[in-house]
């Protein structure tokens, strides 16, 4: 069940990320069985996501999840975040902003820490592949700050396929992501939303497939941990 959770949280956060700039919906499901929806909309410089549970997980652990982030529109560079979660019993809230200043990424009552100016969060960088070629960035690292830990990012090209979309056969760019610790700092957080928690889960494969026709918006998502695959699929609402 543990494994299950993480698979749901990592996917979603994934696949919330990976969206185009209208508003989209999604999908998810295990062994078939409808767990969760996402919406996602984006304009120049701001993301808005909501994660919702539905089905029969809505039962045993509901949640409801809004995230919002500004960036830089040419490096992609976090501006401002803030997120508010519900999952279970389990609340929290959480907002930062990076100061120009003195280059450090300040959260509201925690921790600051000494971010460059193109530090992205996986949202933003996600963003980025989304509105830039995905082959012209393949095997390239970036820097990740994601709730006061640094990573470091990259999506390998594992080819191309064409994947069935509500009777229509679209041709993507097979993904995978990657995202390594960059650092040894103390958690600046005890605990946090499962889909921050365990985007960086060290035994996740995260695969995705985006539309290679501009503009490519994500048409499919897997995360795997152990035998638990969790797949997420674009809906027309």
């Amino acid at each position: 069940m543990k494994r299950f959770f993480h698979c749901v949280s990592i996917l979603l956060l994934f696949e919330l990320a990976f969206a185009s700039r209208d508003t989209l919906y999604y999908d998810v499901t295990v062994f078939g069985i409808r767990c969760g929806k996402i919406s996602y909309s984006s304009e120049k410089e701001n993301i808005s996501i909501t994660a919702l549970s539905s089905g029969l997980i809505e039962y045993f652990y509901p949640f409801k999840n809004y995230y919002h982030t500004s960036f830089d529109t040419l490096t992609f560079g976090i501006r401002n975040y803030k997120k508010t979660t519900k999952q279970g019993d389990f609340k929290q809230r959480l907002s930062g902003e990076w100061d120009s200043s003195t280059e450090n990424f300040t959260y509201d009552g925690l921790d600051s820490f000494k971010r460059a100016d193109s530090c992205m969060t996986v949202f933003t960088f996600l963003e980025r592949l989304n509105r830039e070629n995905s082959e012209q960035l393949d095997t390239k690292w970036f820097p990740i700050e994601h709730e006061g830990s640094l990573f470091k990012s990259r999506v390998l090209l594992a080819g191309t396929e064409k994947i069935l979309i509500n009777g229509d056969s679209i041709m993507s760019n097979h993904l995978r992501l990657d995202l390594i610790p960059d650092d040894k700092e103390i958690k600046m957080l005890d605990r946090s939303d499962y889909f921050s928690q365990n985007i960086t889960h060290p035994e996740a494969i995260k695969q995705i497939w985006v539309e290679r026709k501009p503009p490519g918006k994500i048409l499919k998502a897997s995360v795997k941990i152990g035998p638990i695959t969790i797949t997420a699929t674009i809906t027309d609402k």
